[in-house]
């Protein structure tokens, strides 16, 4: 038994040793840097947006970097296949800096959101390179530590990273959010780049068909949400049908067959996670307009508020793994979905809550914290469960496309409410109120499909991806 922590401890030094050190400090680096500019620029988009007069565009600021970001992941995985992971990352670099700078320093609210595209393109490509770099790099035996350290490196940016970003914004500007990434970026850049560039060159393989599905889809979802920001009947029927017409098509092709019906087994279980993430992450957005422009907290309030909600989220992972071989996993994925829903739901009643709005929003965030916690951890397990031998690949791809694509559908149909609330005169209340619902929908949506994956010792090994 002591030889064999032994054993364990030597293979957790071995990635921080001589040879892998400035590579494992240079990817943990920049899952921080990703992490924390996504949880701080949740909470600076209202300042950003009012300060901008973009108010009308708040839901583009997310629906733009996810959806860039899908594109990112896929364009970024085929030049790692044909030309190594080094390439990949470098350009990842380069789009997430320059989209920083250009977020920085933007005049308007059109060119922000042109920053926020660029740093979803580079995003994507970064996760996928850094993925195949651990591959790469390091022997089987210290693969699991550095998945687990790359997972810890989310821990550190939602305890402080909305908060400081808020006290950032309250006490200079919110324009330092992203300038102030740059030399960390450069930082990342002399760490990894030299090891990156020693690995693989790849297999030559280019996997066009895939990307240009994945351009499909983005344009036609793009065109799709901008239609639905337009004023005219006409022109929103117009820029709709083309988005369906275009990006439908592809869908299916990317996603495990039968998912878009909740087929069960991996179908349902891939539904599942696009549906519950889409419904938080689009009361995510609007959480911090909520508290900021609907009830007055300052910004460094809000960023506290926000950061309940990863913590809890890392407690209910923690719990679905002390349930592991006692619940079974769809089990524990139904249940997460269905605390999720209920947490979704307190943010309804804060957004009208006349007495401790603050408190209200907190209390229900925490609970939908722990909800996709739960859900969100043992979705993936159960979808890599069932993944067919050499298709685990496959299944992780179908998983990331899932989240962003329902990730930017909820955020771009909720802004687009929140927008024509804004243009009918109805109040900043109301178009939150329309965005929430928008979400809570989501997820109840994926508590049917959570309830559609079966038993799952009942389900198929071989499955259709």
């Amino acid at each position: 038994m002591i030889a064999s922590g032994e054993k364990v401890d030597s293979t957790r030094s071995e990635v921080f040793d001589s040879r892998h050190r400035a590579l494992t400090l240079g990817i943990l680096l920049t899952v921080t840097l990703v992490a924390f500019e996504g949880l701080a620029v949740v909470t600076v988009a209202p300042r950003f947006a009012e300060a901008l007069g973009g108010l009308s565009l708040y839901g583009w600021v997310f629906s733009g970097f996810l959806l860039a970001s899908l594109l990112g992941t896929v364009a970024g995985g085929q030049q790692a296949d044909r030309h190594g992971p080094g390439r990949a990352f470098g350009a990842g670099l380069v789009l997430f800096g320059a989209g920083l700078l250009l977020s920085g320093f933007a005049p308007s609210m059109w060119l922000l959101i042109v920053g926020r595209i660029l740093q979803g393109l580079g995003g994507g490509a970064l996760a996928t390179s850094m993925y195949v770099v651990v591959t790469l790099a390091y022997p089987d035996s210290m693969r699991p530590r550095m998945m687990a350290l790359m997972s810890s490196a989310w821990v550190l940016p939602a305890l402080i990273g909305p908060s400081a970003a808020g006290a950032l914004a309250q006490a200079v500007s919110w324009r330092w959010v992203f300038l102030g990434m740059l030399p960390l970026l450069a930082l990342v850049a002399l760490l990894t780049l030299p090891a990156f560039r020693r690995l693989s060159r790849g297999n030559g393989r280019t996997g066009e068909d895939r990307l240009l599905l994945a351009l499909r889809l983005v344009a036609g979802t793009g065109l799709l949400l901008f239609g639905l920001t337009l004023a005219r009947p006409l022109p929103i029927l117009a820029l709709v049908f083309a988005g369906v017409w275009l990006g439908a098509p592809a869908l299916p092709r990317l996603l495990p067959s039968g998912t878009l019906r909740l087929r069960r087994g991996l179908p349902a279980v891939v539904a599942a996670r696009g549906l519950f993430y889409a419904g938080f992450v689009g009361v995510e957005v609007f959480l911090s307009l909520m508290l900021t422009s609907v009830h007055g907290y300052a910004p460094v309030i809000t960023g506290i508020a926000i950061a309940t909600g990863a913590v809890s989220w890392t407690a209910g992972s923690w719990l679905q793994d002390r349930l592991e071989g006692r619940v079974p996993r769809q089990r524990r994925v139904l249940v997460g979905t269905s605390v999720l829903m209920v947490g979704l739901a307190v943010q309804l009643l804060a957004l009208y809550a006349s007495a401790s709005p603050l408190l209200v929003s907190i209390a229900g965030w925490m609970v939908a914290g722990l909800g996709i916690g739960l859900a969100h951890a043992s979705d993936s397990v159960l979808a890599f469960a069932l993944a067919p031998e050499g298709g685990a690949g496959a299944v992780s791809a179908a998983l990331q496309l899932a989240d962003n694509l329902a990730a930017a559908l909820s955020t771009g149909v909720g802004g687009a409410l929140f927008a024509l609330a804004l243009a009918t005169g109805a109040s900043e209340q109301s178009g939150i109120s329309a965005a929430f619902l928008v979400s809570l929908a989501l997820v109840a949506l994926s508590v049917v499909a959570a309830w559609r994956i079966g038993r799952e010792g009942s389900l198929a090994v071989r499955v259709d991806t």
